[in-house]
Formats: C-alpha cells, sequence, structure tokens
C-alpha cells in the first residue's frame, strides 16, 4: 500500500517537475507539493507488527537508475537516459526510473 502511494507521489512530483521547465535542484520542494496534493503530508505513518514505521523497517526504495535516495546531499534530478524522460518504453513502464522519467544522480563538484 505504501508503495503505491510513494508511486503516485513520485509521478505527480515528476509532473510538477516537468510543469514548471524541470528547474535542477528542487526535488524536495516538488515531493512536498505533491504529497499535499494528494493529502499525504502529516499522515501518521502506520506501524508494523514490531512497532516500527515502514520506513524503518526498510531503506528507500531505490530505482534501478538511481545514485542515491531523493534529497541526499549532494544529488539531484536528471532525466533518465534509458527512455529520454518519458517514464516509458515501447509502452510499458522504465524500469530505471520507475516510469517517473526521473533519476536521483550524483552532481559534480566539491
Amino acid at each position: 500500500m505504501q508503495d503505491q502511494e510513494q508511486g503516485r507521489i513520485r509521478e505527480r512530483a515528476h509532473a510538477i517537475w516537468e510543469g514548471e521547465g524541470r528547474p535542477e535542484g528542487r526535488h524536495a520542494e516538488h515531493w512536498q507539493q505533491a504529497e499535499q496534493e494528494m493529502g499525504s503530508a502529516g499522515r501518521q505513518p502506520e506501524l508494523t507488527a514490531q512497532g516500527a514505521t515502514p520506513a524503518a523497517a526498510s531503506p528507500p526504495r531505490l530505482n534501478p537508475g538511481d545514485d542515491a535516495a531523493p534529497g541526499t546531499p549532494g544529488t539531484g534530478e536528471d532525466v533518465c537516459p534509458t527512455c529520454q524522460g518519458s517514464g516509458r518504453i515501447e509502452g510499458h513502464s522504465c524500469e530505471d526510473c520507475g516510469g517517473t522519467g526521473i533519476v536521483i544522480k550524483g552532481v559534480a563538484g566539491g
């Protein structure tokens, strides 16, 4: 259930990003806006049988094309090179970006 919600939030955040002209460095802002629009911001996390939240029970799910989790310092959004940002390949969801058209990559410098 949580994976489906995360996927919907990710797709909405991607749409916001595209609608704003694909600006760099605003992933967290787009994610938060998508959460608010979908009504999930501020929702209390459900507990597992062991009493941990699902996020604590497992690390954030990364797509195969991601270098790191969204929001990791020193990373940013990039267009998925496999699907060229469309999120689709031959009518199917792109596996590298999870169908969002974006991947998280390390940025040069520092």
